[in-house]
């Protein structure tokens, strides 16, 4: 009798475009764990701004998800359980200044859903990040609106800029004299908060000043977000915190942060001083990895599993390569603090990245397939 047992035919194989995991998570449970690991930092914002933050934040998610709707409906393929159209628009309204109009934050959503994501085949087939997309349109449509601060909670008034951005423009001679960015923010006549000066100076009073590293003014106000800045990007513990979540479960991979913040700050410690009038190794790399959006760029954009490197190689020089962007634009650029287009320019170099980095595989002769050598 012949035999009529089924041959072994892989069972279960599911083709689907990116993001693919090697963990028991689906797309939609890892969007929804990012948009909550955000939230503590979309808390803090909009404590410290008050209700234009908020309205901000409603306009861009209200946006994309509306967006996300009508397309859906047009193309047939209903996606708003999956969370990535409210992930996009919480990064969005995260990367927008408080006091922007609420048309800006709504039309760099609606850009992000409709013709980044949706042009392009809907979610996994986006050659860039939606939400950085969105930002960069309304970065280049409305370049003024996009730079309207406000002053934090109990604030200085005074302070009407970032703390990163002020740095640019201090340039007078006692902060040549300066040691570190925040010595140049407080010779340049920057203003940081009542609470922050008498944090800072008792901590001098009881720890720092005896141990001979007195903190600078401003360090408080900096490490824990209470400055002028993007609704997101102004409290790196919190968003750290969440990262760190993400890590735990695998959700995020560490390559590309890792590689990308580390590049940054030997670049800012080494060379960040002479960009501000100072010298070498006096870049205070501490400053600039607390303030701007690199923290939020490095783990929740940077790493979207859909527009960075298949491979561990192709993410080591992805990260390498946008933090030297960052550099470059943050200390040198005119379009803010340079995460945001650094990172979309690097997604465009993440195709050639893969196919560079890939392994090849050596095909096999007749001979060997046949079982003759």
């Amino acid at each position: 009798m012949a035999d009529v047992r089924p041959s072994r035919q892989p069972s279960g194989l599911i083709l689907a475009p990116a993001p693919h995991l090697g963990v028991p998570v689906s797309t939609a449970r890892m969007a929804w764990s990012v948009s909550v690991s955000l939230l503590p930092a979309a808390g803090w914002g909009v404590f410290m701004f008050g209700s234009p933050a908020l309205f901000v934040l409603a306009s861009s998610i209200g946006a994309a998800l509306a967006v996300e709707a009508l397309t859906a409906l047009l193309f047939r393929r209903i996606a708003l359980q999956d969370g990535s159209a409210f992930l996009t628009g919480l990064l969005v309204g995260l990367l927008m200044p408080p006091g922007v109009p609420l048309y800006v934050p709504a039309s760099a959503s609606a850009f992000g859903i409709l013709v980044v994501k949706q042009t392009f085949g809907g979610l996994g087939k986006n050659w860039m990040n939606p939400a950085l997309g969105g930002v960069v349109f309304a970065l280049l449509s409305w370049g003024d609106s996009m730079t309207r601060w406000i002053a934090p909670r109990g604030g200085a008034p005074s302070s009407v800029l970032p703390p990163q951005e002020a740095l640019r423009t201090a340039v007078s001679a006692a902060a040549a004299h300066a040691r570190a960015p925040l010595g140049v923010l407080a010779a340049s006549g920057y203003s940081f908060s009542g609470i922050d000066d008498s944090v800072v100076s008792w901590l001098n009073a009881n720890l720092f000043a005896r141990l001979g590293i007195p903190l600078a003014p401003g360090s408080f106000d900096v490490l824990v977000g209470h400055v002028v800045g993007r609704i997101g990007d102004i409290s790196a513990p919190l968003l750290l915190a969440g990262a760190a979540v993400l890590l735990a479960r695998r959700i995020l991979r560490w390559h590309v942060p890792v590689s990308y913040i580390a590049t940054f700050v030997v670049l800012a410690a080494v060379f960040g001083g002479p960009a501000t009038g100072q010298g070498w190794l006096a870049g205070g790399p501490g400053f600039h990895f607390f303030s701007g959006s690199l923290v939020l760029g490095a783990f929740f954009l940077a790493s979207d599993p859909v527009t960075s490197p298949l491979t561990a190689t192709g993410r080591w020089i992805y990260g390498i390569g946008l933090g030297v962007l960052t550099f470059f634009l943050r200390f040198f650029g005119t379009l803010g603090d340079g995460v945001a287009v650094s990172i979309l320019l690097g997604n465009c170099a993440v195709p050639l990245l893969d196919r560079l980095t890939q392994r090849r595989r050596t095909p096999r002769s007749k001979e060997t397939i046949n079982g003759t050598r």
